[in-house]
């Protein structure tokens, strides 16, 4: 009885360590989108320069889901993650301390890096943890985590234009130091995630997946109005479409996670009692394509911008329904490496979204200034936001093609055993 209890104790301090990890990378990846007039003032960049800043994050994120899972296997918790966080951290000195572009994108790859221990440490070690509790406390972490960045996101705005970007950013990077040493003597020993299996085995099994493969691609064609309208571009779309002042437009866009708050609950309920995944996804898309047409008419109001972007956050939740589905691909001792290699190719997508949109919108500009700062009219703004809504449309033909390939195997399958 008295090691049941600990190992409850245990549980939850993992969980802890992992979701505070979780909230403040969060934080750090919706930055840009509180700092964008800021940043591109101090280092006179244009939006290609600015997208480049902000997508740049996913590269790091992204290709170091498959070494930071070996990591963790090897050496466990308690070593890697409190690294990771630092490493998270210390990425901003750069905006901090040097007036050089390069180093800033270098600093934005380091935090990228760091940031992938959060969500690849929970996908393994929560899968060992809570092996029938699993969809239910990774979804506490990402409603924690979005909870933080939604209600983060105002008062950084705020703090920002009282204390300035540098002594903001400051806090972020001395708070994410503090962080690291509270994990490292709060996470316990007792988190190698080691498995028996062969890890090369269990990665070439996965990534010669081909449903495994496309449905993350598609999937990842419909991130956009999380990995690039909310995090980055939102905002500055709202001011320069609408006008709305620039605090009350972060509060718009940061909608769209707090709707995903409430997606995280809903959808992943109505696909496990429906079986429905391929149809929950589908429908979501559809929903969010239909959200983006009605912001992008460029006649709303402030109000219904709002509940417009609730309404897309909810279905921006698509993300956790379609990873549980796809790590039904492989076989159950495989399946948390499955959810974090389709997370990986999911979040790449963010840095193409951020890149496009800032190469689009440096195309049609129309070669206005203000001081060193270029200046993008609401058409160039409409016209590249637009990106967003036909890449999903690209995705959900996708994903109907493979649902469709799903059912058609799944009968042949009945009928040869019925033959039998």
């Amino acid at each position: 009885m008295e090691s049941e209890e600990k190992n409850k104790v245990v549980s939850m301090l993992v969980w802890l360590c992992i979701t505070l990890f979780y909230c403040y990378q969060l934080v750090l990846r919706m930055l840009p989108n509180a700092i964008m007039t800021d940043i591109m003032t101090k280092y006179s960049i244009g939006a290609s320069e600015f997208g480049s800043f902000a997508g740049i994050y996913y590269i790091g994120y992204i290709i170091v889901h498959i070494p930071v899972g070996m990591l963790l296997s090897r050496f466990g918790g308690k070593i890697v993650l409190p690294i990771a966080i630092a490493c998270t951290a210390l990425g901003l000195i750069p905006l901090v301390y040097f007036d050089s572009w390069t180093s800033v994108i270098i600093g934005r790859v380091l935090t990228g890096v760091g940031s992938s221990a959060a969500i690849v440490g929970a996908l393994q070690i929560f899968r060992i943890l809570y092996p029938a509790k699993f969809s239910r406390m990774l979804g506490f972490m990402v409603f924690f985590g979005l909870i933080t960045a939604v209600y983060a996101g105002v008062p950084i705005s705020q703090i920002i234009q009282s204390i300035g970007m540098d002594y903001t950013v400051s806090i972020l990077l001395y708070s994410g130091i503090v962080l690291a040493f509270v994990t490292y003597v709060l996470m316990p020993k007792s988190t190698n995630t080691a498995s028996e299996s062969s890890m090369l085995g269990d990665i070439k099994a996965i990534i010669f997946n081909y449903r495994l493969f496309f449905t993350s691609i598609f999937a990842g064609l419909m991130v956009g109005p999380v990995e690039g309208f909310a995090d980055a571009w939102g905002s500055a779309f709202l001011i320069n479409v609408y006008g709305i002042e620039k605090t009350i437009a972060n509060s718009i866009t940061l909608s769209v996670l707090l709707g995903m708050c409430a997606g995280c609950i809903i959808l992943p309920y109505i696909a496990e009692k429906t079986k429905l995944y391929f149809g929950v996804t589908i429908f979501s898309g559809l929903v969010m394509i239909l959200g983006f047409v009605y912001i992008l008419n460029g006649k709303a109001s402030a109000d219904s911008l709002y509940y417009a972007c609730i309404i897309i956050g909810v279905f921006c939740a698509y993300q956790v329904v379609i990873i549980a589905k796809i790590a039904s691909f492989v076989s159950s001792d495989r399946s948390g490496m499955a959810a974090a290699i389709a997370n990986m190719i999911i979040m790449f997508f963010g840095w193409v979204f951020h890149n496009s949109i800032g190469m689009r919108l440096d195309s049609l500009w129309d070669g206005e200034m203000l001081g060193d700062m270029k200046i993008y009219s609401a058409d160039a703004f409409i016209s590249s936001i637009s990106i967003i809504p036909a890449a999903i449309s690209i995705a959900i033909v996708g994903l109907v093609i493979i649902a469709m390939s799903n059912i058609v195997r799944v009968r042949l399958a009945q009928k040869v055993n019925s033959l039998k």
